[in-house]
């Protein structure tokens, strides 16, 4: 028997959920007077620690150019700053000032409230079977295009 039908719903499904679930987010994060990427540059740095900006780039999926724009935008900001590392003096690293970490401090708890209020229709297990299930479906995905996971 063919699955073609549930498979086209099924994408279609997924691509309204999640433009919806990226209006929210792109909505929470407009209020705090930031873009996508200067909040995920933060959210990066107040979790992880000070990064070299490659591993930022890397991470966030931009190119060095685009990466360096956003983090020039969040030194005018006085929310980052840049040192040379230590060992290796071509490594940038970034990390956030005492500023950007009280800023992002402050508004953390906020956007993972409006992250709650999203998902807060699924039952802890529909949360982890959805994420197991996309999970799957992403690994899945990339080995089609000849990516290891």
């Amino acid at each position: 028997m063919s699955h073609d039908k549930e498979y086209l719903k099924l994408t279609t499904v997924l691509f309204r959920a999640m433009q919806n679930v990226e209006t929210v987010i792109k909505n929470d994060i407009s209020s705090y007077q930031l873009n996508t990427s200067e909040f995920g540059v933060l959210e990066l740095l107040y979790n992880r620690g000070k990064q070299p900006i490659q591993s930022i780039a890397n991470r966030m999926l931009m190119a060095n150019s685009s990466m360096t724009y956003v983090i020039d935008k969040l030194e005018q900001k006085n929310m980052i700053s840049r040192t040379q590392d230590d060992i290796d003096k071509r490594i940038t690293m970034i990390d956030l000032t005492m500023e950007g970490h009280h800023f992002f401090k402050g508004i953390f708890p906020n956007h993972v409230k409006t992250l709650g209020n999203i998902y807060q229709c699924l039952s802890p297990e529909e949360l982890n079977e959805l994420i197991e299930s996309l999970k799957k479906i992403g690994y899945h995905a990339m080995e089609m295009n000849g990516v290891k996971k």
